[in-house]
């Protein structure tokens, strides 16, 4: 099987980095040490609190320490100054001492929402993710609007267990509370996608820009939402609203936008979108395979195989290149025994593709050679079981034998 390069390994891989980069992104969205307050201290002690957290933010971590000390001196049995202590420490990667930390101010209270939430994120870092789970729970038990308990179970239901369901309603109450909070609304969107609302999931998006016009992300995902639901005009707008509002737009951005003008069958501006790719990268082999196969989709074999070619020139184990030019000397040039030369390459840099793997397969069954084709294909479906392309492979080996 000859593929298309938006359907190969890294354009699979850079979807995951994406979906990665939001979960972080909710994650981490709540800042370290907040100002939790439980109770109202004194005005003094209210500025050293402040302090306290002033000093953090600006990564003076000394400073935010003894002015912690400084407040726990006064009132020991202050949640808030043993939170932030506790936080501290576990930044400076002391989780003893932050465990101390937590363990007293638990012996003070145990209805805090913040306490519960912080410890929480803490327990998370240590991949501690049921008790996490568990102190998010506790926390909206005692506060079911609370914006960050909510998120931070959010996140953990759908990257941990998958339940996007769980996540949206979780993700929905958090911005009942907070519904401007951009990384909730990404989160949001997220969620909705894996669920397989992508048109729903493109509502939070459009928040993002109302909220915050300048940020490039959300007409990434716009496009990637439209791009997966073939609706490749409205794709093809938002990744030119991506690269127009990015200063320095990357070669990835021009990649992306070139691969959807390839996938809605405008090769001339897939075209000329690669070779602006290749002014910021400089010459790939990975852009050289995109720019093959688009003349390859419009039977330009001749120039097809100039680009695979320079693509292996370039990197010599790069496998696309060796299987899409064995369909070439197959199907094109009838070479039989190059297209076995190329394909067998294929495999040798990536074993485990199925694709190469039903390339190398079909070499054979032109080539005659049908048991050797059968167990090529057999080994394949071992890898991908439910393939319909590699069950029809094995049945034209099967009707030729």
């Amino acid at each position: 099987m000859f593929i298309g390069f938006f359907n190969s390994e890294i354009a699979v891989m850079k979807i995951q980095l994406l979906k990665i980069g939001l979960i972080a992104v909710a994650l981490y969205s709540a800042p370290a040490l907040t100002a939790p307050i439980t109770s109202m201290p004194l005005d003094s002690d209210k500025l050293l609190l402040s302090r306290a957290i002033e000093k953090w933010n600006k990564g003076d971590i000394e400073s935010s320490k003894q002015q912690y000390l400084k407040f726990l001196g006064r009132d020991p049995k202050n949640v808030n100054a043993l939170i932030g202590l506790a936080q501290i420490e576990d930044n400076l990667g002391n989780s003893k001492a932050a465990d101390a930390y937590f363990l007293t101010a638990f012996e003070h209270t145990d209805n805090s929402v913040e306490l519960y939430t912080a410890h929480g994120r803490y327990l998370l870092k240590q991949k501690r993710i049921d008790e996490a789970v568990s102190d998010f729970e506790r926390a909206l038990s005692i506060n079911p609007a609370l914006p960050e308990a909510n998120v931070e179970l959010a996140v953990i239901k759908l990257s941990r267990f998958g339940d996007a369901a769980a996540a949206i309603t979780l993700y929905k109450k958090a911005l009942e509370t907070k519904p401007q909070e951009v990384s909730y609304l990404y989160g949001l969107s997220l969620a909705l996608e894996r669920s397989g609302n992508l048109k729903q999931a493109i509502e939070p998006l459009n928040k993002i820009i109302h909220a915050a016009p300048t940020l490039v992300l959300p007409y990434k995902l716009k496009g990637h939402y439209h791009r997966k639901l073939h609706q490749y005009a409205e794709a093809i707008t938002n990744f030119t609203f991506a690269v127009h509002k990015n200063a320095n737009p990357s070669a990835m951005d021009y990649i992306t936008l070139a691969d959807v003008y390839a996938e809605s069958g405008n090769s001339k501006n897939a075209i000329s979108t690669y070779r602006q790719a290749m002014e910021q990268y400089g010459e790939n082999e990975v852009v050289y395979t995109k720019l093959a196969y688009v003349y390859h989709m419009a039977n330009d074999f001749e120039q097809a195989e100039v680009y695979y070619r320079k693509a292996m020139s370039i990197n010599a184990t790069y496998s696309e290149p060796y299987n899409n030019m064995a369909y070439i000397e197959l199907m094109h040039k009838k070479n039989p025994q190059e297209a076995l030369k190329l394909a067998k390459d294929a495999v040798e840099y990536s074993p485990k593709n199925t694709n190469y793997l039903d390339t190398l397969g079909t070499v054979y069954l032109h080539l005659n050679e049908y048991k050797r084709a059968k167990n090529i294909v057999n080994k394949a479906l071992e890898l991908s079981p439910y393939s319909e392309e590699l069950k029809q492979t094995l049945r034209k080996i099967e009707q030729s034998q």
